[in-house]
This record gives structure tokens, C-alpha cells and sequence, in this order.
């Protein structure tokens, strides 16, 4: 058995080691001969033991595996998956040992629900189109409840469409009002049909459109026509019955319960049904430059070049090897770097305090912890020992090095604590070294000789630079192992030495219940005599083992005095009984006793020596009690290195979380330390506005690029946090998941919850998410570290050699007909990337989407001055992340009613520089919108069941969320913070559009009420009507309200994006 688990791990780890440039987080995915393996399914330990749950995980990768082969087109399948089990969960004889395989860095999480999205499942992207996702996120319930599949299709469908997003960087090609609300409309209007044409893709899917009023449960088709339009909150309804020789995609539109759906679209023309829909207005084509899913995956390097070209395989060779394993208690070597450079700046004496408060104060009960030094050679100076009573953590601490001089043997030292794992026969996978070094390699065997090994063993490296002199190796190292790398500088104000050591405790099956909380951690520097004060605030979700913990240098004396106010205002001193000194260790720590209050906890520390002290200073809690989600900050950068020398920026991400409900509006700031003398460090905020690096708004991600460079080196990143003055909040309602289910509209209000959460009605709106202000709060937390290699040719510090950013947002906020007016809005570009102020803008308006994209020169097209600006100025571009709005004439000709014009947009700074393209966007003026007719008059008989849906939770402690996507509007859309609507509503109102068709619509209106009368009389007036429509290439086929599913109450799910 243990050879088994040893196998894997080592195919498992191989496979790390080649994803080497995305995250700075570990994957162990890997497409090799056609076969996905390393793919790695999580169950949080909230989840309760099931093995019913195993089951359906089995079947979803089973009937995905032949449903990916055949979406790529026999390109790839599920190969290999590993399922971790809480380690609370009855140990099983078949259950193996999880390697250096963890809960936070798994492919798919079954966890309890993020609020944004539930009940359904999700990717979290924190990148851009054709980049790979964090993870896949399933309630335990989505995929165990009987009814799932009838409403969101067969799951392995499910799980082919989330892998779009996960793996290759796709984005959703529907309408979604949740997860991308600056953007959405139902329907656009098209120059190549001049009509208004569904949101859809592939082009020839059957839909109609229909209005719903959830309030009386009524529907009814919408007022208006392809002509013309159609009224406010009309929407594209789909249904189940499609025509397999009309459509064969898009996956990442409508997959999951209809049989014609195949395929990833693309971007060949002869091939119709599976034809990408480039001029849909959808977050597909805004993220990815109108680019089809297959155009992607070709230059994705899963398929760049033909590799993994179609292969013929058996339907039995497609179904993938399942291992379960199971978490286990963490074991950790401490590889100490004892060779004589670390006497240097203190930095011996540093390691070994920070060692001693790891040991006395943050190894939990239960763990193993074992010691190895490294100078000449390697040495054990501790077997693993299990840590239980304070005798096990004073031998751990007597175990020390007590001293440092010698060369630097890091291999040896890597040998020694695979040994130290290895005792008694035990397999060393799963166990962490942590290996802190401030020097380079110069004693064999070196790394890289012994690479091989470490990978087989199954170890996870987590590595300190301690300095900028460590090797450059280190962070290869963590990330072929799946450790983390960290940096920790000579500065003051660096801590990111305790942090390293605290972060082996949280890996694996830690519950948030059990987390340490970082409150503040930084160092100063004190003259002789000196004091200095500061102040964290604890807030109500913690208060359980709180400690502040200072260190200082000096040996053999106390060298500081500390005393603390609590919010009540009492003195804690040298006389309080959890008031602690090591002098040995150099360790100063005040415990306070029982539950801590929250508030605001001042502390003053001074330097009572004869000479300067560097003071390092750590506090922190633990959550208030075991059902108390604390706030829970994490990190992650774009990678352990940075490609600089090829033009490539850091991006540094932050995500905030109580439990699994995201915080928006916080107050987040990232601190770089650079390499290079005489440089200091930069702060930077990160934002979650879905511009520059953020790929979506308001999930609780914030990001930002960085691009202050100052030359070869590590660049170690902390995070700091608060609740942006009492702006914060917790989201903790449901704004209705995005999906539509393909129902019969007769059944459309009748539909049942899953997980506790109700399946919405198609075409209801979205209610607007609801939030908790989130507490008082701060957290302080490493964010890692990056190293740059090399520079580009020529470079010194400071010189400009970044593009502004990418403007992905660009929008239509109104237009105006009678004033022949569109005006746009983005969110303004940088400098450099997303810093700074832009120099200028160009705009350039096209005919048509598709004129843009068949010549994409703006010579070809007209590119905008001032003589067409109204309002805006495209010569003073304001920061990044400000709003931009801009009034534009355009010609309207005579003698129609609907025109339209394309426009797009790039950004030029003061060096020549200029971004790419933005999205393009369509803008079409209308002399008439049809107007918003009430709902139907209840029917008599035969009615839906009344039923009561649920609403989001206000009140008091509840606010709504002031920036929450108004209801569905109509192409193109009007957002609620745009400029004052210049559309002549009077028109709207009395003018009656010259559409005979139309009549026909306000007659059925009149005569029949109820949806069922209503379902018979529509397919016999479409049928009349439509005789009189204008042909097009690609024609919406409207059908029979009653065939529209034949009662199988199946609907595809409409995935929700983070």
C-alpha cells in the first residue's frame, strides 16, 4: 500500500514541477497523451461524512471524462483524481496518504456555500482570459440532491464547463446580471441581420422572448420584435428543445441538460453550429477580445502547436483512476541554516528566537516537529517528536543550534530531513520543511543533483530567503514541491520570518475555527531609551489565545519593557500573570487570559538598553469559539518568479472572507520590499473594481499590478487590512443565482429549493445582494514572495517600460435618438498598467462589431476628436480606477428607425506607449422603445401553485448594497450611476411604433390572461406574424410556449463566475 501511495504522489509532484508559470499557488494538472492527471478534489471538514458524496464526485468525473473527450474533440480526458477527506471523517483501510496534497490548493472544493453564488457551483478566476482559475467550488448538496440534475443537467456536463474556466481561462457566454452587471443585456442589435438578436452562442439556438412577474406569477411575451426591440426587463428565453443540426455549442453558453451541445464554439465559418457568436455582448467575448473558446484552447499550452492532436480511445480507457486520501497530522523539520554567513546583521539570533516563539507558542497539540541544521553538512539535532505537554516543547527548544559558522550545505541539509520524516519506516509524504537560508549553495550534493529525490519522497518545501544573498534556487524548489516561498529582509519593518513559521501550522485540514489570526506583524528600531506606542484592534470574531510577542537582539539581558491597555482602559504590566520572558530566547509575551475583549488594544514597548534594539513585534488570536467564522485574509501573487526581463509585472492578490461570504469594499494595501540598496519599500492598494488586474467586481478578490522594479533579487510582499471606515461588507445574502432552467414557463414559478436555497425563476431579476458591515477589524499577513532573474536589456531603476492597462470595461451608458448622442464609460487605465494617470485616449467608432474585428485598424475606421466630444476630455485621462464618461455625436440616417455604431478605445502615456484595444462595444440608437406593459390578468383556471419566494435578508443590520445591478434592462444597458438619460421619454410613451406585428401582440394581450390560455395562442400568431418578418442569416425560432421542454423540467445551468 505504501508503494502505491508513493507512486502517485511522485506523478502527483512531476506534475508541479512543470506548471511553473501561472500562480504562485501549486497545481498539479497536467495534459499529457491526450489524459489530464494530478487533478486533486477537496472536502472541507464542515462537510459531513458521506459516502454518497464520494460517490457522486466518482460519477460527475466519470461522465465528464466522456463528455470533455468529446468536447475537445478527442483531445482530452480525465485520467487521474485524487479526493481528499477531512481527517475528521472514519479512517478507511483503502484511504492513502495525501502527499503533498492540501484542502487549499485542491483543483475542485466541496465546501459549504459562498453566498454570491449558491446554490450553484462556480470558478474563482483571479486571471484574465486564457489563464488558469484558483478553484471549482460544489455544495456538498448540488451534488447529492435527487432533483439537480433535472433542473441543471447531468453533472459531468457540470463539471465540463467549469473546467473551461478553470483550466484554460474561459469566461461565460450568457447574460449574467450577477457576475457581470456593468454588462449585461439580453439582447444586442446586429448590422449583419439588422435585427435585435438574443445573447446567445452558437447563433442558432430556440429561443423567444418572454417577460416575468414574479410578484403574480404571470408571464407573458415580450412587447416589441426583432424590428424595433424589445421593452425593459424582456428576456432571451431558451429552451429545451434544440435542433442538433442547428447548434453543436457552446459549452460555455448552454451545456448542461441539452443533448445538441457538444462542443467548445469556434471560429469556423462552415462549421455553423458550432460558429462562435463574436458580436454577443457577453463577458466571453469583453474578456477575450471576441474570441471563440477553441481560438483559446489553441493557444493554450494544452493544445499550442497540435500537441495532443485526437486520439482514439476506448470508452472503458476513459473512465479515470479515483484514489481517496486522507489529511493526516502535520509534520514539520525545521532546516535551519547554521553556515557562518548567518552571523551576519544578527540574523542567527533572529531564526533561532523566531524558532523558539514557533515552538513555545504555535505548534499545536498533536504535531510533529523535528529539527535539522546545515552548515558542512547536514545534521539532525531532532527526531520527530509529538508535541503534547511543555516537555515536549522545552527538549524541542533545548534541541536549538546553538551557534553558527561553516559553508552552506542545502542539499544535505534536504537529505537529513527526508531521513528525519522517514524514521521507523514512515513515508515522508505530506511532511513540510521548512528551510530558512541566507546564503548560496557551495557544498555538494547540490539541489539540483538531488531533485529527483526530493520530488519522489513526497515532501512539501516551504522556503525563507533570509536576505537578498539567498540562493535563487528556493523558490523552484517550493514550487516543485508545493510549498511556498517567503522573503525576509535585513529592513525594519519585515516579519516575515514568524509568518513562515506560523503558516506550516495551517496547512492541510485546518478549520477556521482553529486558524491563527495574524493582527499585526512589523519590526522597529529603538535608540537607547526610546519608546514607541501602536495599537491593533480586536475585533468580536476572535478573542480566544491572544498573545503579543516581541523579540529583540541583545543577548542574555532583558533589553525591553512592554505594558498594554485594554479597551476598558486597565494596564497590563510586568506583574500580570500571562507576562512571560525568555531571556535566553531573547522572547518577551504577554498571554491574555481567558476570552479577550474586543476593541482597541494599545501597547507601548521601550528600549531600556544601553543600544539600539531591532524589535520584532507579532500579535494574534484565535477565533472567539468553534461556531464563531472569523475574518480570514489570504494571498497569493502572480508567481514565484517574475519573467521581468520579458516585460512581465508582479500582480498581487488578496482575497477577504468570513467564512465563505466575501468581504467587498475593504480596505486593502500591499507592502513590497525590493531589492537594491537605497530603495523603499512600495504600498500599494489593491482593488476589487473589475478593472486592471481584477477580473470581477465585488467578489472579495482584490488585485493589483506592480511594476517598480529595482533589479534582480526577491521582492517579498506583506498585506494589511481594515474595514475602510465602517465601509466594509460581509455578504450574506443570495442575489439569486444566475442560472435560467429550461422549464415550461407554466412550471417557471413552482421550482425547488436545493440546499436551502431556492432555484429562481427564469427571467426573474436579480435581487440586490444585501450585505453585514463588517466589524472593527484589522489582520496583517505575508503575501509571499517573487524573484526576478533578470532585467530587460539597458534597464535602470524607475524607467518607463510598461504599456497603460487594458481597458476591459468599456460600456454604453445611454444613447439618444433624437439628439443623435452615445455616451460611453470606463474605468480609467494608468501609467503603467493600472498606476498612475494615462496620457491620452483614442476612440475609434466603427459600422458595425464586426467591421472592427474584420479590419481592426483605426485608419480604417473614423477616429474621434474634440469636434465630436459633447462632454469628456480624451487629452486629461484621470488615475486608475477613477470613472471615465464621454458624450459623442453620431449620425442617425434618415428614413430609420434603429442604427447602430461600434466603438473601442486604447490608452497612450507620456512615453509613446499605448495598451492594447479595449472590448468593443455596440451602441444602438432607437426611435422607438416599446413600452413596459403590465402583467397579464390572472387565468381561472389551471393557474401555477402559488408559491412564496423567498427574499434577501434586510433590515437594520442588513444594508443594501448601494452599487447592486439595477433590474434587467434592455440592449443597450442603462447603469444606475450613468449620466442623466438624453432619450426623448416622451416618444417611449405616446408614439406607437409602425409595426403590424406589434398590434397582434397588444390584441393577445387583451384577449387572453392566463399562461395557459396565453401558451395556446402564441405559437398561432407567431406563426401569421413571422410570415411578415424580414428574413436573416440566422433567425431566432420562436416555438410553441407548450413544446418548450415537453414538460421534462430540465434546464441548463447558466454557471456562476466569481
Amino acid at each position: 500500500m505504501k508503494l502505491q501511495g508513493a507512486c502517485l504522489i511522485v506523478a502527483t509532484l512531476v506534475l508541479v514541477y512543470s506548471n511553473v508559470d501561472a500562480l504562485l499557488r501549486p497545481s498539479s494538472i497536467r495534459l499529457e497523451n491526450n489524459s489530464y492527471t494530478g487533478i486533486v478534489v477537496a472536502i472541507h471538514s464542515n462537510v459531513n461524512e458521506s459516502v454518497e458524496l464520494i460517490d457522486r464526485i466518482k460519477y460527475m468525473f466519470y461522465e465528464g471524462s466522456k463528455y470533455l473527450y468529446e468536447a475537445t474533440r478527442k483531445r482530452a480526458y480525465f485520467d487521474k483524481v485524487t479526493i481528499i477527506v477531512p481527517k475528521t471523517w472514519t479512517h478507511k483501510s483503502e484511504y492513502k496518504l495525501p502527499g503533498n496534497l492540501t484542502f487549499d490548493y485542491a483543483d475542485v472544493i466541496v465546501a459549504p456555500p459562498n453566498p454570491r453564488w449558491a446554490p450553484l457551483q462556480y470558478t474563482k478566476q483571479y486571471q484574465g482570459c486564457g489563464q488558469r482559475g484558483v478553484h471549482i467550488h460544489f455544495m456538498d448538496e448540488f451534488l447529492t440532491d435527487p432533483e439537480v440534475e433535472l433542473y441543471y443537467g447531468p453533472l459531468g456536463r457540470v463539471l465540463v464547463h467549469e473546467w473551461g474556466h478553470l483550466r484554460w481561462g474561459l469566461f461565460d457566454e450568457y447574460p449574467d446580471a450577477v457576475g457581470d452587471p456593468d454588462n449585461y443585456q439580453e439582447f444586442y442589435f446586429s448590422p449583419l441581420t439588422q435585427q435585435f438578436e438574443g445573447v446567445r452562442c452558437s447563433y442558432d439556438h430556440n429561443a423567444f422572448p418572454l417577460k416575468f412577474f414574479p410578484e403574480s406569477q404571470m408571464y407573458r411575451p415580450c412587447n416589441g420584435g426583432p424590428d424595433i426591440g424589445y421593452e425593459e426587463g424582456c428576456v432571451y428565453y431558451v429552451v429545451a428543445n434544440q435542433d442538433k443540426d442547428l447548434v453543436s455549442s457552446s459549452i460555455m453558453f448552454s451545456s448542461y441538460p441539452l443533448g445538441p451541445i457538444k462542443y467548445f464554439c469556434d471560429n469556423d465559418s462552415s462549421d455553423s453550429p458550432n460558429l462562435h457568436n463574436r458580436e454577443a455582448p457577453n463577458k466571453h467575448n469583453r474578456l477575450c477580445t471576441s474570441r471563440s473558446n477553441w481560438e483559446v484552447l489553441r493557444d493554450h499550452e494544452d493544445f499550442r502547436n497540435n500537441i495532443n492532436p485526437p486520439r482514439e480511445i476506448s470508452e472503458d480507457d476513459l473512465m479515470p483512476e479515483i484514489t481517496i486520501v486522507q489529511h493526516q497530522d502535520i509534520r514539520v523539520v525545521l532546516l535551519l541554516d547554521t553556515s557562518g554567513s548567518m552571523t551576519s546583521k544578527n540574523r542567527f539570533n533572529k531564526m533561532i528566537s523566531s524558532s523558539a516563539n514557533y515552538i513555545s507558542s504555535i505548534v499545536t497539540e498533536g504535531s510533529y516537529i523535528g529539527i535539522v541544521e546545515f552548515n558542512y553538512v547536514g545534521i539532525i539535532r531532532k527526531n520527530l517528536t509529538l508535541v503534547t505537554s511543555d516537555d515536549d516543547r522545552q527538549a524541542l527548544l533545548e534541541s536549538l543550534p546553538p551557534d553558527a559558522g561553516g559553508s552552506t550545505a542545502i542539499g544535505d541539509g534536504l537529505l537529513k530531513s527526508i531521513e528525519v520524516l522517514s524514521e521507523g519506516g514512515m513515508d515522508p509524504a505530506g511532511g513540510i520543511i521548512l528551510l530558512i537560508t541566507d546564503g548560496k549553495e557551495n557544498v555538494r550534493p547540490n539541489v539540483a543533483d538531488i531533485m529527483d529525490t526530493i520530488i519522489s519522497s513526497g515532501v512539501i518545501v516551504d522556503t525563507l530567503a533570509f536576505s537578498q544573498n539567498a540562493d535563487g534556487l528556493l523558490p523552484g524548489l517550493s514550487q516543485a514541491t508545493g510549498g511556498k516561498t517567503y522573503f525576509y529582509s535585513d529592513e525594519v519593518g519585515s516579519n516575515t520570518l514568524y509568518e513562515a513559521f506560523a503558516a506550516t501550522m495551517e496547512r492541510g485540514d485546518v478549520l477556521d475555527s482553529e486558524r491563527r489570526v495574524q493582527l499585526m506583524g512589523t519590526s522597529w528600531s529603538l535608540k537607547s531609551d526610546e519608546e514607541r506606542t501602536s495599537s491593533i484592534f480586536l475585533d468580536s470574531t476572535l478573542g480566544r489565545n491572544t498573545e503579543f510577542v516581541f523579540s529583540w537582539e541583545t543577548e542574555n539581558v532583558l533589553a525591553i519593557d512592554v505594558n498594554i491597555t485594554r479597551p476598558n482602559g486597565s494596564m497590563i504590566d510586568w506583574s500580570y500573570e500571562g507576562y512571560g520572558v525568555d531571556i535566553s530566547f531573547r522572547i518577551l509575551t504577554v498571554s491574555i487570559k481567558g476570552q479577550a475583549e474586543a476593541g482597541s488594544w494599545k501597547f507601548k514597548v521601550w528600549n531600556n538598553g544601553t543600544q539600539s534594539q531591532d524589535v520584532v513585534v507579532t500579535i494574534y488570536s484565535y477565533p472567539a469559539s468553534n461556531d464563531v467564522e472569523p475574518i480570514i485574509v489570504t494571498s497569493e501573487l502572480s508567481g514565484s518568479t517574475t519573467a521581468f526581463e520579458q516585460n512581465e509585472p508582479l500582480v498581487a492578490y488578496a482575497e477577504i472572507r468570513q467564512g465563505f461570504r466575501p468581504m467587498i469594499y475593504a480596505n486593502v494595501w500591499a507592502t513590497i520590499e525590493r531589492p537594491q540598496a537605497g530603495y523603499e519599500p512600495i504600498k500599494l492598494q489593491l482593488l476589487d473594481n473589475g478593472a486592471g488586474a481584477d477580473v470581477t467586481k465585488n467578489d472579495g478578490v482584490y488585485s493589483r499590478y506592480f511594476t517598480e522594479m529595482t533589479g534582480v533579487g526577491y521582492y517579498g510582499v506583506t498585506i494589511d487590512v481594515d474595514n475602510n471606515e465602517g465601509n466594509a461588507i460581509v455578504i450574506d445574502s443570495n442575489p439569486f443565482s444566475k442560472s435560467r432552467p429550461i422549464v415550461d414557463p407554466d412550471d417557471a414559478f413552482n421550482l425547488p429549493d436545493i440546499g436551502g436555497v431556492k432555484i429562481p425563476s427564469p427571467g426573474e431579476p436579480p435581487a440586490e445582494p444585501t450585505g453585514t458591515p463588517a466589524p472593527a477589524f484589522s489582520r496583517g499577513t505575508s503575501g509571499g514572495s517573487s524573484r526576478v532573474d533578470a532585467t530587460p536589456p539597458g534597464f535602470s531603476p524607475g524607467a518607463d517600460l510598461f504599456p497603460p492597462g487594458d481597458i476591459l470595461d468599456l460600456r454604453v451608458t445611454n444613447t439618444s435618438f433624437l439628439d443623435k448622442t452615445v455616451s460611453l464609460a470606463w474605468t480609467a487605465s494608468g501609467d503603467d498598467l493600472d498606476s498612475g494617470a494615462a496620457s491620452w485616449y483614442e476612440v475609434i467608432r466603427a459600422e458595425s462589431v464586426l467591421a472592427w474585428q474584420s479590419d481592426p485598424d483605426p485608419e480604417s475606421h473614423l477616429i474621434l476628436n474634440s469636434s465630436h466630444v459633447l462632454q469628456g476630455n480624451l487629452s486629461a485621462p484621470q488615475v486608475f480606477g477613477s470613472r471615465e464618461d464621454l458624450q459623442v455625436m453620431v449620425p442617425v440616417p434618415e428614413e430609420v428607425n434603429v442604427t447602430s455604431y461600434a466603438f473601442v478605445l486604447r490608452a497612450f502615456d507620456d512615453a509613446g506607449r499605448w495598451s492594447e484595444f479595449s472590448n468593443v462595444v455596440q451602441a444602438v440608437l432607437r426611435e422607438y422603445v416599446p413600452e413596459s406593459l403590465p402583467a397579464p390578468a390572472p387565468a381561472t383556471t389551471n393557474a401555477p401553485p402559488a408559491t412564496s419566494n423567498p427574499q434577501p435578508a434586510t433590515g437594520d443590520a442588513s444594508p443594501v448594497m448601494t452599487d447592486a445591478p439595477p433590474t434587467t434592462r434592455d440592449a443597450p444597458p442603462v447603469t444606475t450611476d450613468a449620466p442623466p438619460p438624453t432619450t426623448d421619454a416622451p416618444i417611449v410613451v405616446t408614439v406607437t411604433p409602425p409595426s403590424t406585428w406589434l398590434q397582434w401582440w397588444h390584441i393577445a394581450l387583451m384577449v387572453v390572461g392566463g399562461s395557459v390560455g396565453l401558451s395556446l395562442l402564441i405559437g398561432l400568431i407567431l406563426c401569421a406574424v413571422l410570415k411578415g418578418i424580414p428574413s436573416k442569416a440566422t433567425p431566432v425560432s420562436p416555438i410553441i410556449v407548450a413544446e418548450a421542454g415537453e414538460h421534462t423540467n430540465r434546464a441548463y445551468a447558466h454557471e456562476w463566475l466569481e
